[in-house]
């Protein structure tokens, strides 16, 4: 059980289990509030719903062996000597590496991920901004910080940071375009202005150092291609601002002991200006008034 502040060496299975001494806010736990509601906060957290099972789902598969195999080498990943899952054989293989704590892949998948591993690897290295000569000896992999701000625990676990603390990487693996200038949705809609606000957070408050953060957006589909991004000031400080409501709101619902849904009442959505000037434009030119 954690209960000091500090940087830790944990698994990852340990790490979502949450092993601190008093239930601990994460970055999952922030958006949740914020994007669902405190009810859906309370049920995904493993401290908080004693019912709570992690989610196993093949599609992440891939992912996360190419975040295991670039960050950590290829002892987390289990390969399944097979064309595909539909033997018993296969799936019991699988379910076999999921107990050990690895992912399962198959002997294909396994081959392209290596080469995606390799590309992109190739492309860290070539970038100049990042100074990176060599990830298992410049940095540290799935560190999982932990502090404390008042009577809030809080939790992180950064993909890699720099021996000197001041350079994260986060790696994001998707089979949408990673072009940068189609980038700012996907960050807003996946939270992850958040993420950079409270894992920079995090780790200045253990270390004593404020880092930079870079996510690394990977195509997983041919050639692999990379597009490194780092959040400016306005994308940091929304993710501020966000992180502080979230804390706000889980010091609410652990005090009370509440945690509602969704409004109970009828509600009545906005139209977005886009929609209404879409259909205009459209029945403008068939002569519909």
């Amino acid at each position: 059980m954690i209960n000091e502040p500090g940087v830790y060496d944990i698994s990852h299975d340990e790490y979502h289990s949450d092993p601190c001494c008093e239930p601990s806010l994460s970055r999952s736990t922030i958006k949740d509030l914020i994007y669902r509601s405190p009810a859906h906060a309370k049920w995904n957290h493993p401290r908080l719903n004693p019912n709570f099972k992690p989610e196993e789902n093949g599609k992440f598969d891939i992912g996360l062996a190419s975040h295991s195999i670039l960050l950590e080498g290829i002892n987390n990943v289990a390969v399944i000597e097979a064309d595909d899952w539909r033997t018993k054989a296969a799936r019991e293989a699988r379910e076999e590496a999921r107990k050990e704590g690895k992912t399962p892949l198959l002997r294909n998948q396994f081959t392209d991920v290596l080469a995606m591993v390799t590309m992109v690897e190739s492309q860290i290295m070539d970038c100049k901004e990042l100074g990176i000569r060599n990830l298992q000896a410049d940095g540290d992999s799935e560190q999982s910080f932990f502090w404390k701000e008042d009577e809030t625990w809080l939790r992180s676990r950064t993909d890699w940071i720099s021996k000197d603390r001041k350079l994260i990487l986060d790696c994001k693996f998707t089979d949408m375009s990673v072009n940068p200038s189609d980038i700012s949705r996907y960050i807003l809609n996946m939270g992850l202005d958040i993420q950079a606000a409270l894992y920079c957070r995090g780790a200045e408050k253990v270390t004593g150092i404020k880092p930079k953060l870079v996510f690394v957006f990977v195509e997983i589909s041919e050639p692999f291609i990379c597009s490194f991004v780092s959040l400016p000031p306005e994308f940091m400080e929304l993710g501020k601002s966000k992180v502080e409501y979230g804390i706000w709101q889980w010091r609410q619902c652990m005090k009370t002991g509440e945690w509602p849904g969704y409004p109970n009442q009828v509600v009545y959505p906005d139209l977005p200006g886009w929609a209404l000037t879409a259909w205009e434009s459209k029945a403008e030119m068939v002569g519909i008034g």
